[in-house]
């Protein structure tokens, strides 16, 4: 659906981020990293996705398996294809079980950190989360209006308008807001 079709129907769809959480057998977690893996490079080819990725700790069983998509219906498309029920087959001879399944927009994605609780638990309240967002920003605005303006100053407008939100929110989704969040977990 492209961004006119979206705007017709009266709104702007925001990205939606899935997390599925799993718990791999004992002795199959080598397999479950590289079904992981393998699931991830496969919704990365499907149209909409911006992310896929796996979170795991080492002395864990529990991986947490992550898509993101630019709307629900591409996340959907990508739920509902023969390809993903395909490893989802394979998830399920070496998987003990499913812990959870979460799906997140807007900025409830920058303050969640995938955990065996995170199931139950609801995003901060909206105050916090601007305020956190406030902080983390001002130095990477500070930071693109001191070094980067000046070298694109002679570019024209749209590029330069287009140039800061594509470096500030990679850098705040990828970079800052994952740091930040796992710093401030006991506060949110």
């Amino acid at each position: 659906m492209s961004t006119s079709d979206t705007r017709r129907r009266g709104r702007l769809e925001e990205p939606v981020t899935a997390v599925y959480s799993w718990r791999a057998k004992p002795g199959r977690i080598g397999e479950f990293a590289e079904w992981a893996r393998g699931v991830t490079a496969e919704a990365a080819r499907f149209p909409g996705n911006l992310a896929a990725t796996v979170v795991h700790n080492e002395d864990s069983r529990d991986f947490h398996v992550v898509h993101q998509f630019a709307t629900r219906r591409d996340l959907h498309t990508w739920l509902d294809s023969p390809e993903r029920q395909r490893w989802l087959a394979q998830a399920r001879t070496l998987a003990a079980t499913k812990t959870a399944q979460q799906h997140r927009t807007g900025l409830e994605t920058w303050f969640h950190v995938p955990s065996e609780a995170a199931a139950t638990m609801k995003p901060p309240p909206r105050w916090k989360m601007w305020l956190i967002s406030l902080v983390s920003v001002y130095p990477l605005v500070l930071g693109f209006q001191a070094w980067v303006v000046p070298l694109t100053a002679s570019w024209p407008l749209p590029l330069r308008a287009a140039l800061f939100p594509l470096v500030l929110l990679t850098t705040m989704t990828y970079v800052v807001m994952p740091a930040v969040t796992r710093l401030l977990r006991p506060w949110l």
